[in-house]
């Protein structure tokens, strides 16, 4: 049987269904082969209540022939107010729907918005961007901002830039309605705690592998391994300095959240400078097992080589699992030790992974 999927899309006041954002993410929709309705008001008022009330009025109207549980994946994309009246249906008459929020406003959060991803634009005058961002940590929504936007995601006077703000924003639209695992370099701005926040680092661990005696063991060592709320600000600090330093820090995402992520250092180290050290790599949770693990590891690789590296150097998490993993990708026994990863961490394993041959 046919998977039923609608897209329903609500405007703001002047932001009608043929502008950029909307225009776009309707065709989108279409091609991953959801029905489409675009609402439209007629006559609102400037007055922000009576507007909000008129639309929400006028959208009931639009939509009170349609059949919810005849779908079995819902899609509300909004604009401005219309973000109002998507949270505002969707808690009136229980729709169990995905949002897409283009620019909220703080009368957006009154209805306990549903799942979904919010674009911002700090220069936009109907909302502080202090309060985007509180809300959505509310009411865990990842949120996706840009820098000098207004309320249309767009910086006046500038086109080209304008145009490259709306190819990153669908980009991420379509990986969202798409429900596809999405991944890209990220910039030092969008390094934060709250990238995190719904990150599970959570790792039981019962075996680990350790060298004793000259000779490589398994041992039983139990214990549990997460993040407090001071190690992630620790590890945001790192991860912005190695943008800063000229490194490589690249994320995956899904649904807009970020779900792993790999970091590779700017400096070649070694006797003969052919280590890059590959500092992090990391997948949460409930996403290990479907191979994120891996492409994150072959793009370190790719920019390891574009950036003169013969090897990576990785300090490697003694876990049995996590060794398996390394193991598995064709990490073998560093030949030089690193003085201060030995230090820092003396229970990791201290692995290497040839790029290329000589």
């Amino acid at each position: 049987m046919r998977n039923m999927k609608l897209a329903v899309f609500f405007p703001g006041i002047g932001y009608h269904c043929d502008k950029p954002l909307l225009y776009y993410s309707e065709k989108i929709a279409k091609q991953y082969q959801y029905e489409t309705i675009k609402i439209s008001y007629d006559g609102l008022s400037k007055d922000m209540d009576e507007a909000f009330a008129d639309a929400f009025s006028q959208t009931e109207a639009c939509l009170a022939e349609v059949v919810w549980p005849q779908y079995d994946d819902i899609l509300f994309v909004s604009k401005s107010i219309g973000t109002a009246v998507a949270s505002a249906y969707a808690a009136r008459y229980q729709i169990g729907c995905r949002h897409i929020y283009y620019t909220p406003l703080e009368r957006t959060f009154a209805f306990a918005p549903g799942e979904g991803i919010v674009f911002h634009g700090t220069q936009d005058p109907w909302v502080q961007t202090k309060i985007i961002e509180s809300k959505c940590r509310e009411n865990n929504l990842p949120l996706q901002i840009i820098e000098e936007a207004n309320h249309s995601l767009e910086i006046p006077g500038d086109t080209r830039q304008n145009l490259r703000i709306l190819t990153a924003v669908m980009e991420e639209t379509e990986s969202y309605i798409a429900d596809t695992v999405q991944y890209r370099t990220l910039e030092e701005t969008e390094i934060c705690p709250e990238l995190f926040d719904r990150f599970i680092r959570h790792q039981c661990v019962t075996r680990c592998r350790r060298r004793v005696d000259g000779a490589w063991v398994i041992v039983e060592d139990p214990f549990t391994d997460d993040w407090t709320k001071e190690d992630y600000q620790t590890l945001t600090g790192c991860l912005k300095n190695t943008v800063k330093t000229g490194g490589f820090v690249c994320g995956t995402f899904y649904r807009g959240v970020l779900k792993g992520f790999v970091s590779v250092e700017s400096s070649l180290f070694g006797k003969e400078h052919h280590y890059l050290d590959l500092s992090s790599i990391h997948v949460s949770e409930d996403m290990r097992g479907h191979g994120i693990g891996r492409e994150l590891f072959e793009k370190a690789s790719d920019w390891a080589i574009q950036n003169g590296a013969d090897k990576l150097y990785i300090s490697a998490h003694s876990a049995v699992e996590t060794q398996a993993f390394y193991q598995a990708m064709g990490c073998v026994e560093a030949q030089m030790y690193d003085r201060k990863h030995v230090e820092r961490e003396p229970f990791d394993c201290q692995l290497e992974y040839r790029l290329r041959v000589k």
